[in-house]
């Protein structure tokens, strides 16, 4: 005889045993689903549940055609917020965001086929919102008391941490090659730039970096990893180790202009080169001054080339200077007559008189008073001279020939030189008028033709020099510009690739890793501003900048930059005034250009200014000009860097102001150069302990 229900009932009941999931599918209303009564269910049913609610794993059932759910408290644990309502539930009911998933796994197993998952993906809405998480699970098919497929038993253990954890490995590791893919190309650029780089660290200056062009410099000399002491030895006698205490010790960069240094090349021999260099000091994460960066050009041949134009033009002047005293003993000579004379008479030209000085003169030693010309110097037949003595004998007209070439036999071997004589033939009358000698005046100026040939030469050597030195200046520029835009390119890649990552676009972010995307964020974006100063410095030197020069109203100029400079003073805690500026006040300039101007100089009084501190904007016109003013009652300027701070590359109180806030110090040499090429100017003056004052000047719009 069966048992009666009552009997299987209680027989489930105690086969239930004890656990948080066993007493609410006692308690659960099972009549409710399709799976009817627990009293009702097959054998094979109550042990498929008994095992699942004992396993230590997470286990759910799935029984019958509408796959009803039944699990264990270690599945409870995994499904969140649907439990326990996922009790007694469809499947699909319980967890639509799946089913696209399941749906033809639950078909495979149902017609026989056990389906097992590594790391599986699923899209989950167990905490208020979708999240993907990841499971190694097991879909096996179970058997009812007649042997046919009427559930699905899924095991499973979810690995969601081990696998984000790979991801984020995987995804480091991806940017770990990205970054050196880019680091490397930087390497290449630094590597392959014309100008020398290097990089020193420590006390001892050892060689960290050094492009190919600076182990050129140093004679192709194994040097990285060695102090300076031992990899130039030659250099430590000639006062470098001194500038890079200077530099490492006062944070101020030492910018070097045609600088001496002898340095060992490649043959063993010691040269003296020329150098333009900056040494720049290093600071690690935390402000501390490590190193120095060496960066410049041998300027070696342009330097030579310089100082020969030099010599050459002070021996221009020299010669200059004596030819005017030759000229001048010449006409002294003159006057008092002891001049190179000779009277030749007759048709024949017989020398009849002859001066002192005659016989001084090349070809002059010879023997010729009483003798013909043509016997005298018989080189002269066929260079026209005798000629000329003819006709001034036939014709009674004076000629004369400066700078005449003669050609000259003077030892009487055959071999004649050229000579150049400053020629006069005078003719002598008698009583009656004719003709009976002429009077020959030479002047040798054979030396002063040389050395005008010589200043020519030179003159010469110095335009080709100027003008190598004037496409050294331009290739400089072109060089600047050039690899401006070619570092921007990577940084603008690497500011973007970490944009993508905080959006999340490669799975969430742990903390730290968060901070580190920030960190190379923000070191991307001071580099690419340092690199846009140096092309805004590059055009302006280069002369590559244009301006559009238009009439400007100053007042609103000005209030329209409270608005941008207002996030800055905030923070700092400080009181920003605008004084009040004439509203017909109008100037001529570039509206661009001058905002860009008195944004640098506001940007610099807020960061030099402590909190408390005030910060004031203000106008007037003088005369032909518009006076804008930038105040602040900051730290100061000291007197002795005060003359210095519109050069290029200088910076004030390095050391005190944050690696975040530090530029190139090319800021106010862009502005000043800016207002200049606007017809203005910018001056600064400054009291150490109560402030800065920046004064803009820029021609004034005139009514019409």
């Amino acid at each position: 005889t069966p048992p009666s229900s009552e009997v299987v009932a209680a027989r489930t009941r105690e086969s239930a045993g004890g656990g948080d999931m066993r007493d609410r599918v006692r308690a659960f209303d099972w009549s409710a689903t399709p799976l009817g009564p627990i009293e009702h269910w097959s054998q094979s049913t109550k042990t498929l549940v008994d095992t699942v609610l004992g396993s230590g794993f997470a286990q759910i059932l799935l029984w019958g055609p509408e796959l009803i759910q039944i699990y264990n408290d270690a599945y409870g644990d995994v499904i969140g917020r649907k439990h326990p309502t996922a009790l007694g539930m469809p499947t699909r009911e319980c967890w639509p965001e799946t089913w696209h998933i399941n749906e033809p796994i639950y078909a495979r197993v149902m017609g026989g086929e056990t389906v097992h998952l590594e790391n599986a993906p699923y899209p989950l809405d167990r905490h208020g919102a979708l999240e993907e998480a990841y499971f190694t699970l097991s879909y096996s098919p179970v058997r009812d008391d007649d042997e046919r497929i009427a559930g699905v038993l899924v095991t499973l253990v979810e690995t969601t941490k081990v696998v984000r954890a790979q991801l984020v490995e995987a995804e480091r590791a991806r940017l770990v090659r990205e970054l050196e893919v880019e680091s490397a190309r930087l390497e290449e650029v630094f590597r392959q730039a014309p100008a020398f780089m290097a990089m020193v660290r420590g006390e001892d200056y050892v060689f960290d970096l050094a492009n190919d062009a600076y182990i050129r410099l140093v004679g192709g000399r194994d040097i990285i990893g060695k102090p300076v002491r031992e990899a130039l030895p030659e250099v430590a006698q000639q006062g470098f180790i001194e500038l890079l205490d200077q530099v490492l010790r006062s944070g101020q960069p030492f910018v070097g202009h045609e600088i001496p240094v002898t340095l060992e090349q490649e043959d063993g021999e010691k040269r003296e080169l020329f150098l333009e260099f900056v040494y720049q000091p290093i600071t690690d994460a935390d402000g501390n001054r490590v190193g120095v960066v060496a960066h410049g050009y041998d300027v070696t041949e342009q330097t030579r080339a310089r100082r020969e134009v030099e010599r050459v033009n002070a021996e221009l002047e020299r010669s200059a200077a004596e030819l005017r005293a030759s000229e001048q003993r010449l006409r002294d000579i003159f006057e008092q007559a002891p001049v190179a004379v000779a009277v030749l008479s007759g048709p024949e030209h017989v020398y009849t008189t002859v001066s002192p000085r005659y016989a001084q003169m090349p070809g002059g030693g010879r023997p010729i008073h009483g003798r013909p010309v043509r016997e005298a110097f018989p080189e002269l037949v066929g260079q026209g001279l005798i000629e000329l003595l003819d006709r001034v004998y036939e014709t009674a007209e004076p000629y004369f020939a400066p700078e005449r070439l003669v050609r000259l036999d003077l030892d009487r071997d055959g071999i004649a030189e050229d000579y150049y004589f400053n020629i006069g033939y005078q003719p002598l009358l008698d009583p009656d008028g004719k003709v009976y000698a002429v009077a020959s005046v030479a002047y040798d100026v054979t030396d002063q033709m040389r050395e005008r040939h010589e200043l020519e030469v030179a003159r010469e050597i110095a335009e080709d020099a100027r003008h190598e030195a004037e496409l050294a200046n331009r290739a400089k520029s072109a060089f600047l510009t050039t690899m401006s835009h070619e570092l921007r390119t990577p940084l603008n890649a690497v500011a973007g690739y970490a944009d993508l990552l905080l959006l999340g676009v490669r799975g969430p972010l742990a903390d730290g890793q968060r901070e580190d995307l920030e960190r190379i964020k923000r070191s991307g974006q001071y580099l690419l501003g340092l690199i846009n100063d140096v092309l805004n410095f590059a055009k302006l030197d280069a002369g590559q900048v244009e301006y559009r020069i238009e009439t400007v109203q100053v007042a609103p100029l000005l209030e329209g930059l409270e608005e941008l400079i207002r996030p800055q003073v905030d923070t700092k805690g400080l009181r920003y005034h605008h004084g009040t500026c004439n509203g017909e006040l109008a100037l001529r300039a570039d509206p661009e250009k001058v905002r860009q101007i008195l944004l640098n100089l506001l940007a610099n009084a807020v960061k030099f200014t402590d909190a408390g501190g005030e910060v004031t904007l203000e106008c007037h016109s003088t005369g032909d000009f518009v006076a804008i003013e930038v105040c602040d009652t900051g730290r100061g300027i000291p007197a002795g860097q005060l003359e210095t701070i519109f050069d290029p590359f200088v910076q004030v109180d390095r050391h005190l102001t944050p690696m975040s806030q530090q530029g190139v110090g090319l800021g106010l040499a862009i502005s000043r150069d800016l207002a200049i090429g606007m017809g203005g100017g910018l001056e600064a003056s400054s009291t150490v302990g109560r402030g800065s004052r920046f004064t803009l000047t820029l021609p004034r719009a005139r009514e019409p």
